[in-house]
């Protein structure tokens, strides 16, 4: 298959090399491919090939054209005979002028012999892509998956926020019980002293009583005392260790 320059190039060739050849007498070109009702599509091979009759006693060419449905050129040849055939190898398709329908092969050799032959041809489906759209698209998409991850990193930002939150309000509890758990040990520590001191107390309430004379006025009034001063701790001591069940 040649291109339309090259076509030209070969017609004006063939005129000038068989024109003065042309016999008076001229045969009949017969095809034996393609094959009657031939049918070819998108881009591919084919031979052009047939004989002649009579077959040619002197060295003779022939110049095959073929043109498609609207009587364009779309490919041209100029092929030696040997014993009165000729075969061409050739391409269907690769331009636009290659468009859907009937096409027309004619043969002409150098003494005036001719002959017509057709086939059909389907153009592949032409797609269109709108680049435009395509990249628009791309845009649309990036877009959506940036506004996915910021929703990510406003999530994210919320749960190290609230994290932070939970672990100060845990840091204060932990503050806050502490602070109990040492105010819980030094009341301990305070009742255990006013439990020494009142046993100090009652052990010298004990002491002064038997020393004091039998039935003696100042011995009844420092017991009385005494005994006052060691209720009234007793009771503190109640009152404390109330305070701390109430605190644990």
């Amino acid at each position: 298959m040649k291109t339309l320059p090259a076509i030209a190039a070969v017609s004006i060739a063939l005129v000038l090399a068989l024109s003065p050849m042309i016999a008076t007498a001229a045969g009949s070109i017969t095809f034996t491919s393609p094959a009657a009702g031939a049918s070819y599509s998108g881009s591919q091979a084919y031979t052009i090939s047939g004989t002649i009759s009579p077959a040619p006693t002197q060295p003779d060419q022939v110049g095959l054209t073929v043109k498609n449905p609207s009587g364009q050129t779309v490919d041209i040849a100029s092929v030696t005979v040997s014993s009165g055939s000729f075969t061409y190898s050739t391409a269907v398709g690769g331009t636009s002028a290659w468009i859907s329908g009937t096409y027309t092969i004619t043969a002409l050799d150098s003494y005036g012999a001719t002959g017509t032959t057709t086939f059909t041809y389907t153009a592949p489906a032409s797609s269109s892509f709108n680049e435009t759209a395509a990249l628009l698209q791309v845009n649309a998409t990036l877009n959506k998956v940036l506004a996915n991850q910021q929703t990510i990193m406003n999530d994210l930002a919320a749960i190290t926020s609230t994290l932070g939150t939970v672990s100060s309000a845990v840091g204060t509890i932990s503050s806050t019980v502490g602070t109990i758990s040492t105010n819980v040990g030094t009341i301990l520590s305070n009742i255990n002293g006013l439990t020494s001191t009142v046993g100090s107390i009652q052990t010298t309430v004990n002491s002064i009583q038997s020393s004091l004379p039998s039935g003696s006025a100042i011995s009844a009034t420092q017991t009385y005392v005494l005994v006052v001063a060691v209720l009234a701790a007793i009771t503190l001591v109640l009152e404390l260790a109330i305070l701390v069940r109430k605190i644990s």
